[in-house]
């Protein structure tokens, strides 16, 4: 009888040595990505906190107050190249290090910043995080023009505070799609604006001495039945005064908030269109009340342009002088361009515009000699009014590097340049 047998195996000492190394190698590979991770999320971490300390600098250097160096005061002029310096203040394991590097342009004044943050890692290599923008010369009381965009009934429909169109007068009471306005001394009268497009659907009249509603009291009732009655459009600006005539000629900042009082005049708008329906008129509050003592420092006027079927409309904008009476004086000033006899009482007329002269073709809103086919609202048409014996001053385009953040730019409006 055979017997099978069957024999037990081990484990060869060779068998067990081959095993351990496998493990081993093994071992060595998790300890290196382990090693690896660490020093890749410590670079991360320091990467980011960099990246923090550069926006953190970036901003500050945003932050000025003023264009030009003034004691106490941040300014955009004092900001220049500097560094590297250790940045204090951290609980890291490592030191930082920012520089700055800026780059100065004239046209238009800018300066090209690149913000440097620079430090070693755990593995004793370098690293560093570069941050790059431009800081323009902008005043950063403009800092809110940038939420305004200017428009006319022509384009998108544009909308300021109140979310209706920008060239609805702001004292305007809003219903919701419209809007009624009052004009300055006129009670019985109410211009009903549509709040999207801007334009003029409604003129109210009362009555002379029936009515004394206001911009603060007018209702939805009150312009029920004619908030539908037209089609119109509006032109408007203010008229300033600078009545000095001694001294030198007239610079552009004479010009840029002169101080009046406003002598009483009419404004008159001649057009060379066709078609417009009623055809137009103008409201101003330079009248013989308020500038009977003398403390109506400019006027302003509102001029209403019933549409035709183009909704087109050209013409011209002239001031019509009319006698003031103040402390029971008499001025009976006129526009001229000859100061002799009385010079405190001839005038010219010049009109706020960056043309550099009448030649020039410009955009209606940038206020020309002659309007051209005017669709939509224009507002900031504007006048300052000085003696005969000075001379419109002219200016350049804004520059907020020398604090000038204005352009006043004038050009002889009446007499109209022969």
């Amino acid at each position: 009888m055979k017997h099978n047998r069957r024999h037990s195996r081990g484990v060869s000492l060779v068998e067990a040595m081959v095993a351990l190394a496998i493990m081993g190698f093994g071992m060595l590979a998790v300890v290196g990505i382990q090693a690896t991770m660490r020093l890749n999320a410590d670079v991360a971490k320091q990467r980011s906190e960099a990246t923090r300390i550069g926006q953190e600098a970036m901003e500050g250097l945003r932050a000025f107050t003023v264009i030009d160096t003034s004691a106490g005061l941040r300014a955009w002029s004092d900001i220049g190249t500097s560094g590297p310096v250790n940045v204090s203040g951290l609980t890291t394991n490592t030191i930082y290090r920012i520089s700055r590097s800026v780059v100065d342009y004239a046209n238009p004044p800018s300066k090209a910043l690149s913000v440097t943050v620079a430090w070693t890692d755990r593995a004793d290599q370098n690293q560093q995080v570069v941050l790059r923008s431009v800081i323009a010369a902008a005043a950063p009381a403009l800092s809110g023009t940038l939420a305004v965009r200017p428009g006319t009934a022509a384009v998108a429909p544009v909308r300021r505070p109140y979310r209706r169109h920008p060239s609805i007068p702001v004292q305007a009471r809003d219903f919701g799609t419209s809007s009624a306005f009052v004009p300055p001394f006129r009670p019985w009268i109410a211009l009903v604006f549509n709040n999207v497009s801007g334009l003029i659907t409604g003129i109210c009249d009362f009555g002379f001495g029936n009515s004394e509603i206001t911009n603060e009291t007018i209702t939805a009732s009150d312009i029920q039945s004619c908030n539908n009655n037209t089609l119109a459009q509006l032109l408007s600006g203010f008229v300033r005064f600078r009545r000095e005539t001694s001294g030198p000629e007239l610079t552009a900042t004479d010009v840029e908030d002169p101080p009046g009082p406003a002598l009483r005049f009419r404004m008159l708008l001649t057009l060379t269109s066709s078609g417009h329906p009623g055809g137009s008129f103008c409201i101003d509050d330079a009248n013989s009340d308020t500038t009977a003592d003398g403390s109506l420092a400019f006027g302003t006027y509102f001029c209403v342009i019933k549409s035709n079927s183009d909704g087109r409309w050209s013409g011209r904008t002239d001031l019509q002088a009319q006698r003031t009476i103040v402390d029971s004086n008499n001025f009976d000033w006129e526009i001229r361009t000859d100061d002799s006899g009385n010079p405190d009482l001839h005038f010219r007329v010049c009109r706020y515009t960056p043309a550099t002269s009448d030649a020039q073709t410009i955009p209606n809103r940038d206020h020309p000699s002659n309007y051209s086919d005017v669709s939509g609202n224009l507002t900031d048409q504007n006048f300052v009014v000085i003696p005969a014996n000075k001379h419109c001053p002219a200016d350049g385009p804004a520059n907020p590097a020398t604090s000038d953040l204005v352009n006043s730019n004038t050009l002889q409006h009446q007499p109209a340049p022969s």
